[in-house]
């Protein structure tokens, strides 16, 4: 049994799922997600489970299992003894925020706590996690009206995450919003290299994205949907502009076409505490 703890929101829990994945399908084994730190909230915002839209192959960990493999991470006790470096045998924890090639060696039997932002922990095994992250239940006529659009044109995604990165929370320490000089930047070197698009905005702040970015092209706002079925828009559009947020990371890994072309911001966050080397595909670029 592989345990992975899901924290976040839903890009956070994918990457999370990802590679608990990997290990189980690596060992041979099931495996299980920790869903307890839902109960409350991340950073100042409340999240939520958000993978059971998915034909996700992982099941809830129940209080024992988690106790066998994690002891107990909720007693301060056990939170003092892991500040020292007397963590059960079963448990690990992600070192930093770059790649972390040993995890990948790990057997059956451990407990995973970390946020895993890159594609490499998941990379051998990313056609069965586009399976797994197929739809199980029926979308809207909006979302497939939606769908239609996308899918007749040059279709570009653009994401602008604001939401709590523009307020006090843990979020906010770490992470800023793109400016709008950002996507007008990408958008015109974007419309160098492809003819006609039509740009798809997804925002948790959409009136503020009408009012501060403007494209001298076609422009459909996306509005009205789930975070799961932005997701899958996204991934249908040709091309993409990311905000530094792995909800648009996710949007755009799903576009499985080698020949799109996806630019993200060149400072992820606003500090250099974290090393982003690995949080990027090769293919990308960075502006």
């Amino acid at each position: 049994m592989i345990i992975v703890k899901l924290s976040g929101g839903l890009g956070n829990q994918l990457f999370q799922y990802a590679l608990g994945r990997h290990l189980s399908v690596v060992n041979d084994t099931e495996l299980k997600m920790d869903t307890s730190s839902f109960s409350q909230p991340s950073g100042g915002t409340l999240r939520t489970f958000a993978l059971d839209t998915f034909n996700i192959q992982a099941a809830q960990a129940n209080k024992d299992e988690i106790k066998l493999l994690a002891g107990e991470p909720n007693r301060i006790f056990q939170r003092v003894r892991r500040k020292i470096g007397l963590m059960p045998i079963h448990y690990f924890k992600e070192p930093h925020f770059h790649f972390y090639q040993p995890v990948l060696s790990l057997q059956d039997g451990v407990y995973l706590d970390g946020y895993w932002q890159s594609e490499k922990y998941f990379a051998e095994i990313a056609d069965l996690i586009r399976e797994d992250l197929k739809p199980i239940v029926s979308f809207t006529n909006q979302y497939q009206t939606f769908k239609q659009s996308i899918n007749q044109c040059v279709s570009v995604s653009v994401h602008i995450r604001r939401g709590d990165y523009t307020k006090t929370s843990k979020s906010n320490r770490y992470l800023k919003p793109c400016e709008a000089l950002y996507y007008q930047t990408a958008m015109e070197y974007l419309t160098k290299r492809i003819s006609n698009p039509v740009f798809f905005v997804f925002s948790d702040d959409i009136e503020w994205a009408k009012a501060n970015i403007h494209f001298d092209f076609s422009t459909q706002y996306v509005v009205g949907n789930s975070a799961q079925e932005d997701l899958l828009l996204m991934a249908s559009c040709q091309h993409h502009i990311i905000a530094n947020s792995t909800f648009s990371w996710w949007g755009v890994w799903l576009n499985p076409h080698p020949d799109k072309i996806v630019i993200a911001p060149q400072k992820w966050f606003s500090t250099e505490r974290f090393d982003t080397k690995d949080l990027l595909p090769e293919s990308w670029i960075r502006l």
